[in-house]
């Protein structure tokens, strides 16, 4: 499962580390990703000419590394498999009775059920609603604003 170190550089060494510990502290695929091959990843910082990332691509830090991920992603589906098959498919939310109101109203008008409307609103992850209702940039300067106050 582990690379010798004596084998790698000082900078994939360093990588190697952070990939262990994190495999230690149970790290998820996406964040597992993310740390190591999105574009400011560690390993993009490996390599800066097109020479340089095609050797880390042919690399034994990087198939141990892909091999972690995909361990990881497999692990990661396996929970969730487990989680979808323990939850019942009800949900009870008490909300104000105004806001059942209005909810119901929009179903009606929408031709739908109050169900299914509410199925449609809680698909949308909530990152992308807050980025709907308030522009990132917008947000960032009123933040910038409270705190210089």
């Amino acid at each position: 499962m582990g690379i010798d170190e004596s084998r790698l550089g000082p900078q994939e060494r360093k990588i190697y580390r952070k990939a262990t510990e994190l495999l230690k502290r149970d790290v998820d695929a996406p964040a597992f990703s993310a740390r190591f091959f999105g574009p400011e990843s560690e390993l993009a910082q490996l390599g800066t000419s097109r020479e340089e990332r095609q050797a880390i691509l042919h690399s034994e830090l990087y198939r141990w590394l892909k091999a972690r991920y995909e361990e990881l992603r497999f692990r990661d589906a396996g929970r969730f498999e487990q989680e979808t098959r323990a939850a019942s498919g009800r949900l009870t939310v008490v909300v104000p009775r105004s806001l059942h109101a209005a909810l119901k109203g929009e179903a009606a008008s929408e031709g739908v059920s109050l169900s299914e409307l509410i199925r449609l609103k809680l698909a949308v992850p909530y990152r992308q609603m807050t980025d709907l209702l308030v522009p990132r940039g917008l947000a960032e300067q009123k933040l910038r604003s409270a705190r210089s106050r």
